[in-house]
């Protein structure tokens, strides 16, 4: 109870002091600190919840079974969870009914014309979303290296020069290689600023072998998007690209494991 109390600024009474009849050699004592001001509570986001989107998103793409706020700029909206949790970042809590309509049709819909419809009404509401001011924007993630990620990444560049070589003519950039620890719901990320391809580090120390490298061949497909002053999707040329390379044409695949941790 302590503990929580504090979080508020409490602090306990001070203990009465028993009376002496001596006359006491210090001076006064001195005022006790004051109480630290309470901490502000942080701020609340205004829109609709996250079960709020789900009920309406729910009637067009039933197969969705959750909604989750995120506070990631890069990526706007996505499935995880094997297509049944939407992730929307939380610009989406104040989206009209419709955008929030069309979110639904973009990840459930069969014909690509529907979907292309819904996609460019899903990018017209993303325009209207102000920037963040520079003074609050996140400060670029340091990388860490750890001293067991040196082997992965090695076999990892060597996989990336083989298939440079072999498909792309060695025309793409060598561009930064790190694991990563935090990825839940993702095997790995191509980055364009900064420049740089992240593995999950649990798919390289608990996945089949080849499993880590069918990742890099993915980001490997949004490097050459990029290099090329393409926007990297997961659009027709990336599935072309995806044949010559044997990897999976979606965003999302199976994984085998050995022995997948779990997830705290």
């Amino acid at each position: 109870m302590d503990d929580v109390l504090d979080l508020f600024g409490w602090a306990p009474p001070p203990r009465p002091q028993p009376k002496s009849s001596a006359p006491s050699k210090r001076g006064p004592r001195p005022a006790p600190a004051p109480a630290p001001p309470p901490k502000a509570a942080p701020p609340r986001r205004s829109g609709r919840a996250e079960g709020e989107i789900l009920r309406i998103v729910a009637p067009i793409a039933p197969h969705l079974r959750a909604v989750v706020y995120t506070r990631n700029r890069r990526i706007m909206a996505s499935v995880g969870d094997r297509g049944r949790e939407l992730r929307l970042n939380e610009a989406f809590a104040t989206a009209p009914r419709e955008v929030l309509a069309a979110v639904a049709r973009l990840f459930s819909a069969r014909d690509a014309r529907t979907r292309a419809r819904a996609r460019a009404a899903v990018r017209a509401f993303i325009a209207t979303i102000p920037l963040e001011p520079a003074a609050v924007r996140r400060r670029p993630r340091t990388r860490q290296v750890l001293p067991g990620d040196e082997p992965h990444l090695q076999a990892l560049r060597e996989e990336f020069r083989r298939i440079n070589a072999a498909h792309f003519d060695a025309a793409l950039p060598e561009v930064p290689m790190y694991l990563s620890g935090q990825m839940r719901r993702r095997n790995g990320h191509f980055c364009s600023s900064p420049l740089e391809i992240v593995i999950s580090r649990t798919l390289c120390t608990h996945a089949h072998p080849g499993e880590a490298a069918h990742t890099l061949r993915h980001e490997m497909i949004h490097l050459w998007q990029h290099a090329t002053g393409k926007k990297p999707d997961h659009g027709p040329e990336f599935r072309a690209w995806a044949r010559r390379l044997d990897v999976h044409p979606r965003a999302t695949r199976r994984v085998a494991w050995t022995n997948r941790p779990r997830q705290g």
